[in-house]
């Protein structure tokens, strides 16, 4: 039986998502490892990523449950252990209204990139890029299927091959983007790129502060660190493919060739 870990986003050859799938009791369900070699779903980007260890998350989550640790009190009669693992919830509570406040503010900023309706936190955006990259056409939420054997959904990107990602940031005010980055958020990036067969791509991270979205910082790559990001982000797929016993190229692969 598939461990819960094995689930996650896969894609497939057409690049379209496939996050779940209609198992043998007709019911809806998380799409799993074992799914994925049966059908030939590629992995998506972040999940290679998260291969590898994010002290940043880490410490994020260390301090949450030390804020839920002074901030709760231990009820009369509560066990060490009951009281633990109340803080253990609490502070699993707030970084899931994290997420979800996230993905609130990124559906906002989504929509006026895809002609819906333009919002503050689209419209600070849309000018920063306007102002940086002027004539430039933008598309948002687009997914592909690499053939070296993962996939992913982008943010937005231009014809001319200008890759950004959108993070949520607490407290943003007075902080400088160069702070806020990590490698991860630079392969990521490159992986995408590389995946739409942009050599020298030009990739920019921009984070938005949760409690007032109008408020951005943002980080311009160096186009130095590409190579770098991208060699980085295929060790970590060769990794993913030995731990999992599982290459999806070599299906992608003998696909194309037979067609």
């Amino acid at each position: 039986m598939e461990q819960l870990s094995e689930a996650g986003h896969w894609y497939n050859k057409d690049g379209l998502p496939t996050y779940t799938i209609v198992g043998a009791n007709g019911r809806e369900r998380n799409t799993t490892l074992r799914d994925a070699r049966q059908h030939g779903y590629v992995p998506s980007v972040t999940t290679i990523i998260g291969m590898a260890a994010k002290p940043s998350l880490e410490n994020w989550k260390i301090n949450q449950a030390l804020n839920s640790a002074i901030t709760l009190e231990q009820d009369p009669g509560e066990s060490l252990e009951a009281f633990t693992h109340r803080c253990k919830e609490d502070s699993k509570d707030i970084g899931r209204k994290a997420a979800e406040r996230g993905t609130i503010i990124h559906a906002m900023i989504e929509q006026g990139f895809m002609g819906g309706s333009e919002t503050k936190a689209y419209k600070v955006i849309k000018d920063y890029l306007d102002k940086e990259f002027p004539d430039e056409t933008w598309i948002a939420e687009d997914s592909f299927c690499s053939t070296n054997g993962y996939g992913g959904k982008i943010d937005l990107y231009s014809k001319s091959g200008i890759f950004v990602d959108f993070k949520t940031k607490d407290g943003l005010k007075d902080k400088k983007a160069s702070k806020l980055v990590f490698d991860d958020h630079g392969m990521q990036l490159s992986a995408y790129a590389e995946g739409c067969n942009f050599k020298d791509p030009e990739r920019v991270s921009i984070f938005v502060d949760r409690e007032d979205p109008e408020l951005i910082a943002v980080h311009k790559w160096d186009k130095d660190t590409h190579e770098r990001h991208l060699a980085m982000f295929n060790s970590l797929l060769t990794y993913w493919k030995l731990i999992k016993k599982y290459d999806p190229s070599e299906i992608l692969n003998e696909k194309n060739e037979a067609a």
